[in-house]
């Protein structure tokens, strides 16, 4: 349970942090046995790499809870967002693979040592972002996406997303 009140913490200070006002989601979290909308925020970064493409680095927190039971997700993903008509707006897509730290209240028996156990949902993560890029205001590019992710935990989670997001681009763009 300390995992999930250090998790709920770090999600207040992210939606009170002025840089991440508009960094939000709402999500869809469903493994074995659980299934829950709840809510996110996130960090992400993007260098350009031409003047269409980025590399893209993303660090957020998901809560969730449903019947008493809660979960957290804490996905780091790197990724690559390419725009489709290669102007650097509009549809883009961006895969991303990382590592979700998770922590959960649900218990489960481990027959093993006749003890009940929080369930392991931590793993690597992979994903995809598909979504529109609007054009830039100075350094910030807004942008709307549909995301899913799986967790390779040992109960394998999927996560669904709408999110509405800014990216704090460093470098420029000739």
């Amino acid at each position: 349970m300390k995992i999930i009140r250090t998790l709920v913490i770090i999600s207040i200070l992210l939606f009170i942090t002025p840089f991440v006002k508009a960094q939000i989601q709402v999500d869809y979290l469903s493994f074995k046995g659980f299934s829950s909308v709840g809510f996110g925020a996130f960090f992400n970064f993007d260098v350009p790499v031409s003047d269409a493409d980025y590399v893209t680095a993303e660090a957020g927190l998901d809560v969730f809870s449903h019947n008493g039971d809660n979960v957290a997700i804490a996905p780091v993903l790197l990724g690559y967002r390419y725009t489709l008509d290669q102007t650097g707006t509009g549809f883009f897509i961006e895969p991303n693979a990382g590592y979700a730290f998770a922590g959960t209240d649900i218990q489960v028996y481990n027959a093993d040592n006749y003890q009940y156990e929080e369930q392991k949902l931590n793993g690597f993560s992979t994903g995809v972002t598909l979504g529109y890029l609007f054009e830039p205001s100075g350094r910030i590019q807004f942008n709307l996406g549909l995301r899913y992710e799986h967790v390779f935990g040992d109960l394998g989670s999927n996560l669904f997303s709408f999110r509405i997001a800014h990216a704090f681009t460093f470098g420029r763009r000739d």
